[in-house]
């Protein structure tokens, strides 16, 4: 079988800088599933996909399916297109929402977690759960709007950065409906999935590159008349 080789970019990341790691995408809509995407481009193998819905048809512009996965169960379609570039990738799937109160779901996450539920509601449950996690290294979050998205990064030790977090986190009843044209589009969402792929892939390659650990807390990301980025 024809391997992937991942050369072009083996100086900042290699298949080898995660061989014995787990990327575990809790939602699999627009930016989950561009994140596991990019993030098999760039060598990753090894996934934990959370999610319970079913690909349908307005899906398909800014997520990764096609009109072959419409009526699919996105953690199986996404395992299709993962394994459609690289049939090297390991997909473990669960077809169900992630309860960060669930012990056996809490126990399951390990090395990196991203989470990318649409209810502000659950993204609080599930990371108010999260505090010293003893297998995870980073947590990533997103806020998309339609212009402009927000990309936060915390270590589960870190209390201090876990509890701000939370405490500027909104309700879901606190949050304007967006109109109904502009909700996520896929120009953005492709910019925060690979600018979050590459702090995720810079922090698993430090070790071998000699670098000391470094990651933006938060970055913020504009399109609105041209494409601004702001970093803390």
């Amino acid at each position: 079988m024809t391997q992937v080789n991942f050369m072009r970019h083996a100086s900042y990341f290699g298949p080898e800088d995660a061989a014995d790691k787990t990327l575990t995408i809790i939602g699999a809509g627009a930016t989950g599933s561009w994140v596991a995407l990019i993030a098999a481009k760039m060598g990753w193998h090894n996934f934990s996909i959370w999610d319970s819905d079913i690909v349908e048809s307005h899906n398909l512009p800014n997520q990764v399916y096609g009109v072959e996965h419409i009526g699919m169960q996105k953690v199986d379609a996404l395992e299709q297109v993962l394994k459609a570039f690289n049939p090297q990738c390991s997909v473990e799937k669960h077809n169900e929402f992630f309860i960060g109160s669930n012990e056996d779901h809490k126990s399951s996450l390990e090395d990196y977690v991203y989470v990318a539920v649409d209810s502000l509601s659950a993204r609080k449950d599930i990371i108010s759960n999260c505090f010293h996690l003893p297998f995870t290294d980073l947590i990533f979050e997103t806020k998309m709007g339609f212009e402009h998205a927000e990309i936060n990064i915390f270590s589960p030790s870190n209390e201090q950065a876990m509890n701000s977090y939370l405490g500027m986190l909104k309700s879901d009843d606190e949050v304007e409906e967006s109109a109904c044209d502009a909700k996520i589009i896929t120009t953005l969402t492709t910019i925060v999935a690979s600018t979050l792929v590459h702090a995720l892939c810079g922090h698993a390659s430090l070790s071998r590159r000699g670098k000391n650990t470094f990651y933006d807390s938060k970055q913020i990301i504009s399109l609105q008349d041209k494409l601004t980025t702001i970093s803390f």
